[in-house]
This record gives C-alpha cells, structure tokens and sequence, in this order.
C-alpha cells in the first residue's frame, strides 16, 4: 500500500510540471527576467571616526550576534625591519603593561577570540568578546596597542609554519599540503629578499623597537564592529586613544625578486597519497587602469569557482582534481605573487601541470567569448563585490585597509564600473602582461617518484626537475 501511494505521489508532481514551467526552469539567466542587481556600498565617511593622534576607526553596528570585534591594521610587516617576527610573536603574549599571565587569564575571562597575523607589509590585531564585556575589551585592547610587547621572545618562537615544517625535527601534519606547498614556491621566488622569512634577534629588544617605530596613530587603522551604540563606541574610542601619539613612520618600498629567465620546475619529496602544485611568478604593482581587466581574466581562467576554464579542462572534462584556480595576490610597497594551485593521485599531477600551463597560453592568445566576459563581469561587479561588505567586520575591514594604504577610497567607489566596462581587448592585454608561462616557476610536493615513473595519460611529458632532491 505504501508503494502505492508514493507512486501516485511521483505521478501527480510529474503531471503538475507544465511545459512551461520545465522551459522556465531551463531557461538562461538573460530570459528568466531576473531583477538587475543593484548593490551599493556603505558610505564609507559616515563611518569613519576620527581618533586623537591622527588615527582613524571604521566603526560599523552589527548586533546579529552579541559580539563586538576589534581589529588593528598596521602598516608594516615581517619585510620591513629586524624584529618583525618577534614582534608578532610578542604581541601573542601581551603587552608589558599587564602582568605576566594575567593577559591570558584575561582572555579567558571574556571567552575571548584573539589572533595576530602578519603578512610582508602588514600585521593585524583582532579581539572579540562578548558585547557585555565591550568596554573591558576596548580597554585590553587599547593597552595592546599603546604599550611595547612584553617578554623575551625566542626565534623559534616567532618562526612560521614554513620554518617548523622544513627543520629537521622530522614530518609535521603540515608537511604535504597546498598550504606547505605555497609557502616552499614564496620561499624559493623569494629568496635572497626582503620577503624572505627569516627573522632577526633572540631577544624582545627588536620588537620593542618595531613597536615604536611603527605603532603610532598614523600608521595603525582600526576596524571596530559589533553589537553596540554607535554613538557610545565613538566616545569610548575617543577616550581610550586620547593622548597615543608617535611620529609617522618612513615606509620602507621593496623591490621584484630577481626575475628568472626560464621556467623552474622544484620537488619536494613528501611520503602522501597525492601531490600538490604551485605554478606561478611575482606580480608587479598592478595600477588602477589594469585592477578590473586582471581580475576578469583571472576569473574566466581560474577565479575560483565552478565555471573557470581551468575547472572545466582539469575536473569537468578529466575527473583530475577538485580545484585547479588562479590567485592573483597584489602587494602593497613591494611586488605581490600570482600562483595557479592543484592537486591530484601522483597519476595525474603531470596532466594537470600541462593543462594548466595549456589553459595559461589560450587565454594569452586568443579573446574569451563575449559569454565569458557577460558572467565575469556580473559576477564581480554585484556579487563578488558585495561579499567585501556582507557583515559589519566585512566592511569594517575593508575600509580600514583601504584607508590604510591609500588614504581614500576612490577604489571601491569606482570598482563597480570599472569592472561593467572591461572589454575582450583589455583582458587580452592583461593575460599578456601579467601572465608570462615560459618563465613560471613550478613546485611540486608529494611522491615524487611515482609522480614521475606514472604512465602518461595524454602524452604529458616526464617533469624536467631541477633537483629532486630539493629539501
């Protein structure tokens, strides 16, 4: 009996499906009549706030959760001075103001969330507590950022995950991963410059003097969201920085790596099921004109989604991988890095290092469709664009570190339609500016003898390595 009702059930949504509405369903996007989109930024100067000393808070009410988040963007990271990783490592610990334990006793009072991250030009502060325990926070945080760091700091201690992982303390989880693999192509591109990581000093003496030269009003924008009183957060922010001052630092400016002249092909043996890739080079200051046109083309060929060109010829077509996308990271006072990433079973790590590179020379050679360029656009312009704004830390951080690089926002305000009016030409001209395949550098991490000694699938050809043995 019960078959039987759920076989009638089927046959009356089966006759209920009309025609028309099956054609309605299938139908493209363009003939769905579809609302045009329509979103449109925060004003950013309402939502600046002005703080003694010269410093500047993006403050943004967010009450969907009794939370509210504090975050410093300064402007300097572990490229611009001895120290830079001690300090990071310091700023973990607390400032010298609160005593010794008592900053994370601190913290755990308030079930606190609280991280420090630093980049080549930037280091970032978050804390985030409970809205009831906002003015408490306000205050820790206030002290972290007007008082040196505390304690001695080892280099061990203010060592990177890179580090750790290729010491000789043995295998680490981290070893073997996209993450590791990143972090090994950056090292090598990077070697013998500012952007390398090594870090100076076994001592607190240089994050001491990091923190002064560089944590001063003007060098430090804040991003402050949450559930609070808009009005009452600007007065407690006001107090808790009145009388913080400090000279406005020289910015170091750092130059491109030294260029290589040919493709490099590097391997790391790593005893895994898969093997991981990083293809790519360094990317130069990208000005303005070109922001739109670079990423266009980058998310026909490999914008991370469903539908990039890369995806299509790598999962889609073969079944190789799950991802196969393009990251086109701009710097800020120095050079940025644009690296493709894939993965796959050692059988396939060669094809998909082909079709990459043979994706990389199509979009260079030849216009994308004016189909592609439709959903590029779109998909940038509306939907991209408003995930940058889709809460208030979204947008609080936006808008901080646009402040903090540029002193005006004259980019986002303009990023819509410079997005809506890029054209097949000017992506073809971005494909060929900043894409240079025959002197990309590729890093494979993973089992590098079954990599190579795997039968080829489509003629794919033995990987020519520099060192097999690289370590």
């Amino acid at each position: 009996m019960r078959g039987h009702v759920a076989s009638a059930v089927l046959f009356v949504l089966a006759t209920s499906i009309t025609p028309a509405a099956a054609q309605q369903e299938l139908s493209h996007p363009r003939a769905m009549g579809l609302a045009s989109a329509n979103f449109a930024a925060p004003d950013a100067a309402s939502l600046r706030h002005e703080l003694p000393g010269g410093g500047i808070a993006y403050v943004v009410r967010d009450d969907l959760v009794p939370l509210v988040r504090f975050t410093a963007l300064i402007g300097a990271g572990r490229a611009d001075g001895a120290g830079a990783g001690n300090h990071a490592a310091a700023l973990r610990a607390g400032p010298a103001a609160i005593a010794a334990g008592e900053f994370s006793r601190t913290l755990e009072r308030m079930t606190a969330f609280y991280e420090v991250g630093q980049e080549e030009t930037e280091t970032r502060v978050t804390l985030e507590v409970p809205s009831e325990d906002a003015a408490a926070g306000l205050e820790l945080f206030a002290t972290l950022l007007r008082n040196a760091p505390a304690g001695r700091v080892s280099s061990a201690a203010a060592a990177n995950a890179f580090e750790r992982t290729t010491g000789e303390s043995g295998p680490v989880p981290y070893e073997g991963s996209l993450d590791a693999t990143l972090e090994l192509f950056k090292a090598n591109l990077f070697a013998n410059h500012p952007y390398s990581r090594s870090y100076a000093g076994d001592s607190s003496a240089g994050a001491v003097a990091f923190h002064e030269r560089f944590v001063v009003p003007t060098n430090v924008v804040l991003a402050v969201s949450g559930d609070f009183e808009d009005g009452a957060m600007r007065e407690a922010l006001t107090s808790a920085f009145v009388g913080w001052s400090g000279p406005a630092p020289l910015l170091p400016l750092h130059p491109l790596p030294v260029r290589s002249a040919e493709r490099r092909l590097l391997a790391y043996r790593a005893d895994k099921l898969q093997g991981w890739v990083a293809i790519g080079h360094e990317l130069p200051e990208v000005p303005v004109e070109d922001e739109a046109a670079l990423m266009v083309m980058n998310y026909v060929l490999g914008g991370g989604h469903f539908d990039t060109r890369l995806f299509r010829a790598t999962r889609d077509r073969r079944g190789l991988t799950n991802d196969d996308s393009g990251f086109p990271e701009q710097g800020f006072r120095g050079p940025g890095v644009y690296t493709f990433r894939t993965y796959g079973r050692p059988e396939v790590v060669r094809l998909l290092i082909q079709l990459t590179f043979q994706e990389i020379e199509r979009i260079r050679a030849e216009p994308v469709s004016e189909e592609e360029l439709f959903v590029a656009r779109g998909a940038l312009a509306d939907g991209d664009f408003s995930l940058w704004f889709r809460n208030g830390a979204a947008t609080a951080t936006t808008y901080a570190r646009e402040w903090l690089r540029y002193r005006n926002h004259a980019r986002t305000a303009s990023w819509q339609e410079r997005v809506r009016v890029v054209t097949a030409d000017d992506v073809l001209d971005a494909a060929r500016r900043y894409l240079h395949p025959q002197r990309m550098q590729v890093v494979v991490v993973g089992p590098i003898d079954a990599i190579q000694d795997a039968p080829a699938l489509e003629g794919e050809p033995i990987l020519d390595l520099v060192d097999s043995e690289h370590r």
